[in-house]
């Protein structure tokens, strides 16, 4: 089976979705459900709203045919994600991704596109936390600097793209994972219970992502021509703010593996490869406002925006004031 949506933000998605493969919508403000249409196969697809801001996805189901969806997702979604079993594969913005057992993720995207294959004859579970809306409430924005780097980085950025970095799944976080799928309770403690156990998965992830960045440096120390790619990487980057390279091509062009580049970017920059180019890009924008040679729009495209909200909210939020705002007062 194959189909193809474009959406605007996760509520059309999940419409979408159900309109796709679904026999079934049901919504009550706080939990949604989807059940998979019987010629397709069997199961279900939850979501829940929680007041905090988080959304927990609870995927398990089983298909007869391999699910195909072209998808044009135009929003920003930032999230965690653990594979429980079965096998998918993804081309998402010309990269493929192969997510297997036992796998877990941090994912960031916006404005992206490509083919999401669920495969046939085979239980699939699958637990997903969005967190863009729980990670901008104040009390974190205001303790954002205790957050993992790369959580920080994100949370700053709304450039369009895709940022995809496995995570460590421990056993405490397996056990939460189970307790998630075999919730034994209805109504409002449903939803405590089910909340709770988000915000315990987000908290020991934290502290997973926090051990791994305090042994990090110690995993990997670039030589001197590493570091020298390194510099011709961030350049490449900068070169290309229109269309920047992905991870895998970027790491090709320069000659070193992933794992290299993305530990060589915190070692030599002090910044992941795309917490680097989010910082070029805000301060090139505030360079170009200063000059007063060129528009809001015009700046926008030039430091590789195409969606002008967009660039205003990261501007703002990397400076504290709106783009307009800010050249007006540059060029009084």
């Amino acid at each position: 089976m194959k189909a193809f949506f474009s959406v605007s933000n996760q509520q059309e998605f999940y419409r979408e979705l159900q309109q796709k493969i679904g026999s079934s919508y049901y919504s009550d403000g706080f939990e949604s459900c989807i059940k998979i249409h019987p010629r397709i196969g069997k199961g279900q697809i939850y979501n829940f709203q929680f007041d905090s801001g988080l959304e927990l996805q609870i995927q398990e189901y089983f298909t007869q045919e391999p699910i195909v969806l072209a998808a044009d997702i135009q929003y920003c979604c930032l999230g965690l994600c653990w594979v429980i079993c079965g096998y998918s594969n993804y081309t998402l913005e010309k990269q493929d991704y192969n997510l297997k057992p036992q796998q877990s993720m941090i994912l960031y995207g916006n404005e992206i596109s490509g083919i999401f294959e669920m495969g046939a004859n085979q239980r699939v579970a699958f637990v997903g936390l969005s967190l863009e809306n729980y990670l901008n409430q104040p009390t974190f924005i205001q303790q954002k600097d205790q957050l993992p780097t790369c959580l920080q980085n994100l949370i700053d950025s709304h450039d369009p793209g895709l940022f995809f970095q496995n995570t460590i799944t421990t056993p405490e976080i397996n056990m939460v994972l189970h307790q998630v799928l075999n919730c034994p309770y209805q109504g409002l403690t449903r939803k405590l219970y089910l909340e709770s156990k988000s915000v315990e998965l987000l908290a020991l992830t934290l502290n997973t992502l926090e051990e791994n960045a305090l042994e990090s440096p110690h995993k990997y120390q670039p030589k001197k021509d590493e570091i020298d790619r390194l510099h011709s990487a961030k350049d490449i980057l900068i070169k290309n703010l229109n269309n920047p390279p992905s991870l895998n091509a970027l790491s090709r062009q320069v000659g070193l593996n992933e794992y290299k580049l993305k530990q060589g970017f915190r070692h030599v920059f002090n910044n992941t490869v795309f917490g680097y180019l989010h910082d070029y890009r805000m301060t090139r924008s505030r360079l170009l406002l200063e000059s007063g040679t060129l528009n809001v729009t015009e700046v926008a495209q030039a430091v590789g925006y195409t969606n002008l909200s967009h660039f205003a909210a990261a501007f703002r939020k990397k400076h504290g004031v709106n783009p307009s705002v800010f050249k007006k007062t540059k060029l009084v």
